[in-house]
């Protein structure tokens, strides 16, 4: 049996492409399962905060913003000073601004110390309202442990008091660095859990002692 060279020329070409249509569909099928996302959120019980007085205020949580560095679901971490990076496949559940918001709004409505505790979106009357920004929500590589670092400027106002300078009860910043057992994103998912629980503890007591001199 005799094969033309247009014939051999044809199956060869055919057989090369069969090649590399098989090579890309394995890249991909590799590059799938390597580059599969990974998504952490914050996870902890609210503190039981004991001995202090139930007082006749409802608290609304207002929207949360972010620094523009951490406005965004990707964990972001630092190597070196003046530099800041983020992971490609391990993610925030949500935006942190509105993670710190709702577990602020959480154990605020868990301490039980308030007559109500409303979200920004529920449109129900409040008291006073409480608006923040995370300045500060990274994983910090510089040294030997690394470390969840967590900074929010918390303002807790008045609602529907005209006079600008009676508004504003406090702004202050609220700051916590914790250590990650592992250099993971899921021991930084950890150590941020515990540096919320710290702060939130911190910002909810504060509110009750601002708001015990307005009875």
């Amino acid at each position: 049996m005799k094969i033309s060279i247009k014939s051999f020329s044809n199956f060869s070409f055919a057989f090369l492409f069969l090649c590399v249509i098989s090579a890309a569909s394995g890249c991909a099928m590799f590059g799938s399962s390597s580059s599969k996302t990974e998504y952490y959120t914050l996870e902890y019980t609210s503190l039981g905060l004991t001995g202090l007085k139930a007082l006749p205020f409802i608290i609304k949580i207002d929207r949360f913003y972010a620094s523009p560095l951490y406005n965004s679901e990707k964990i972001s971490y630092r190597k070196s000073d003046y530099q800041t990076d983020e992971y490609n496949y391990h993610r925030w559940e949500t935006n942190p601004a509105q993670l710190i918001a709702y577990f602020l709004y959480r154990d605020t409505k868990q301490s039980g110390i308030f007559k109500g505790v409303f979200s920004h979106d529920t449109g129900f009357a409040a008291t006073n309202s409480v608006s923040g920004t995370v300045d500060e929500f990274y994983e910090d590589d510089r040294g030997k442990t690394w470390e969840a670092v967590l900074s929010l400027d918390i303002v807790l106002m008045v609602e529907n008091e005209p006079d600008i300078n009676k508004r504003i009860l406090f702004q202050k910043k609220y700051s916590a660095r914790k250590p990650c057992s592992k250099k993971n994103p899921k021991a930084v998912a950890e150590a941020m859990s515990k540096a919320m629980s710290e702060l939130s503890g911190q910002i909810i007591t504060d509110i009750h002692k601002s708001l015990s001199g307005k009875i």
